[in-house]
């Protein structure tokens, strides 16, 4: 008789399904608390100024590039150099793959695509791993340094009273949270180091002298994808001002760092949510709604309108970077 594969475990088979129905679920109760904050408040005309939107697009796409950089960077401290150009395409049409649950298609298509540029796709994919994980590490430290000032009183209420002291030093907490982030670096480097040469010698008959990706290199790519996050939390402040009834006020910026940081980290670790959608959505609601000038209704509008500008930008810039560069 043939030997025939074993059959999967129930488990395994039944968790497609499973990851779908836990998504259901966030995306009802998101819906749910959105519509509760929408009937709490009062009734008011929303209207969209969409000339704000324009630099909400920009300072989203340009908020891109130091990941860019960064990745190039590590390609090219592991011995893969790529062009500015095929880097940029390759970053930028893979963001569509992060609305796949699992968010691996992101690395699948990076790599396939930075294959012609002469880079190993395999190492292209795991480099762009180390990228996100730096980039959502940068990002997680500004929301956690910030997270006093975006949630206020509600934030403290929640800390233990041993802990109350931090109140009254708010510099401190920034300061820990970001030497602990850059304390790090080294073992970021030392684990990014370790599987990229295990890739390359998989994927390579010579193994001597392999290069490596050191902690300088990491703790700048964090300090440089921290610009990207500026840049997003602009983009943020201007979709907010396309349905404000008040003149831009810069001093909320800090919110708005705050804001974007703690919601899309929150999506991008909930791996079931396609692009964070609904945990995003939840995250953003929740610390815009007690913000001066805000309140729920527009934070709910606010939330919703960031996510189909960012959306459709990264839609429609994908497809033309694809199109374009492959006839070049």
């Amino acid at each position: 008789m043939d030997d025939q594969p074993p059959r999967p475990s129930l488990l395994r088979r039944l968790w497609p399904y499973l990851k779908w129905a836990f998504f259901v679920l966030v995306l009802y109760f998101v819906a749910r608390r959105a519509v509760q904050l929408w009937n709490s408040a009062p009734a008011e005309s929303i209207q969209v100024n969409g000339y704000w939107l324009i630099p909400a697009v920009l300072t989203y796409l340009i908020g891109w590039l130091p990941s860019v950089w960064f990745w190039r960077a590590m390609l090219r401290a592991m011995r893969q150099p790529l062009g500015w150009m095929d880097a940029i395409r390759a970053h930028y049409v893979g963001q569509v793959g992060k609305y796949i649950p699992g968010k691996g298609l992101v690395l699948v298509i990076r790599g396939s695509l930075v294959k012609n540029a002469g880079v190993n796709p395999i190492l292209g994919g795991v480099t762009a791993a180390y990228e996100a994980l730096v980039f959502m590490a940068a990002g997680a430290a500004l929301g956690l340094a910030l997270a006093p000032i975006a949630f206020g009183d509600s934030f403290w209420k929640q800390i233990p009273t041993q802990l109350l002291w931090l109140r009254d030093q708010p510099i401190l907490v920034p300061l820990l949270v970001f030497a602990l982030n850059f304390a790090t670096t080294p073992i970021s480097a030392w684990l990014f180091t370790r599987m990229g040469q295990k890739t390359m010698k998989q994927t390579r008959a010579d193994n001597s002298d392999l290069p490596s990706i050191s902690a300088a290199l990491v703790a700048k790519g964090v300090a440089i994808t921290s610009l990207g996050w500026f840049c997003h939390a602009i983009s943020l402040g201007c979709v907010i001002q396309s349905v404000a009834t008040k003149p831009m006020d810069v001093k909320q910026f800090p919110i708005w760092l705050a804001a974007t940081t703690l919601s899309t980290v929150g999506g991008f670790v909930i791996l079931i949510a396609p692009g964070g959608i609904g945990v995003r959505e939840g995250l953003l609601i929740e610390v815009l709604k007690n913000q001066p000038d805000l309140g729920p209704t527009l934070a709910v509008v606010v939330a919703g309108l960031l996510r189909a500008v960012w959306f459709v930008t990264e839609l429609i810039t994908a497809a033309l970077l694809y199109v374009t560069r492959r006839r070049a």
